[in-house]
């Protein structure tokens, strides 16, 4: 889930949908938004710190920019993701476009992954006190630049009451996110969650985040503008679903529309699923 908030933050391809339905009550008195807004943020920080132990199907599009600032969104992908002992996920490719890959091909690619696990674990093994040094200081900086984007959308978005409801069989809290414009921030993506609005579900128990929706109420430039421009009204919806106890990705929809090198103008819309979880057992 936190993989993400950055990239969808990072690009600006942000939509805002329709308000869902289901049971609604706003006869409750409104939560200590101090304290919620806290509770949220070590939800976040304890999701960052500790990787999904599940396997799920993903299927997904690409999105790519050509050198020339031509968008394309490629085929559907099918993915088979696996939990590892670091944070990456191992997404195994099993079928474009529906069509599944040919035995020899799954063969392929597994003996290659197979690989690059064995040269890992050399690589480990051999570790020279200079290199962990430089790993370990490149693992810490990673953490203190999830942690500054974190503390960047706490400093940032201002969280409003708005109702309680049923989501999917499980009772959140519907809050509205406005930006303070005179947030300081540490990081790009910070900069970037100044342009958007929207509004955030979390789950009445531990605080997990169960949706989120942005739109960008201003037109956000990438790159200061020559990499891409992404228009108003561009944005995503992120989905997860409670599955044995855990909060799981479950949809990702993302539109958008702008330019790429000033004048090639763009509209794209991706919409990824994340199904089948089961705990992984190696």
């Amino acid at each position: 889930m936190p993989a993400v908030l950055r990239t969808v933050c990072a690009l600006g391809l942000l939509f805002l949908s329709q308000r869902t339905g289901g049971p609604v009550d706003c006869s409750h008195r409104p939560p200590d938004m101090g304290a919620l807004a806290a509770q949220i943020r070590e939800t976040l920080r304890r999701e960052y710190a500790a990787p999904l132990q599940f396997t799920y199907i993903e299927h997904r599009r690409e999105v790519d920019i050509s050198r020339f600032g031509a968008v394309t969104v490629g085929p559907l992908r099918t993915f088979e993701v696996y939990p590892t002992d670091t944070v990456d996920e191992y997404k195994r490719l099993v079928a474009i476009d529906g069509r599944p890959l040919d035995a020899a091909e799954l063969a392929r690619r597994d003996a290659e992954h197979q690989r690059d696990l064995q040269k890992r674990a050399e690589r480990d093994r051999t570790e020279s006190p200079q290199r962990r040094a430089a790993r370990l200081k490149r693992e810490a900086e990673e953490i203190r630049e999830r942690e500054d984007i974190l503390d960047d959308g706490a400093a940032v978005f201002e969280l409003g009451f708005e109702c309680r409801e049923v989501l999917e069989g499980q009772p959140v809290i519907a809050l509205s996110l406005k930006p303070r414009q005179q947030a300081r921030v540490k990081t790009r993506e910070g900069a970037y969650m100044k342009k958007f609005a929207g509004r955030m579900w979390v789950s009445e128990d531990g605080h997990h985040i169960a949706r989120l929706r942005l739109q960008a109420f201003d037109d956000v430039s990438i790159g200061w503008g020559v990499v891409a421009r992404v228009e108003a009204g561009s944005g995503f919806d992120y989905v997860r679903t409670k599955i044995a106890g855990t909060w799981l990705p479950s949809k990702l929809t993302i539109e958008g529309s702008g330019r790429t090198l000033l004048f090639r103008r763009f509209q794209v819309k991706t919409v990824t699923t994340y199904t089948n979880h089961k705990r992984y057992e190696k």
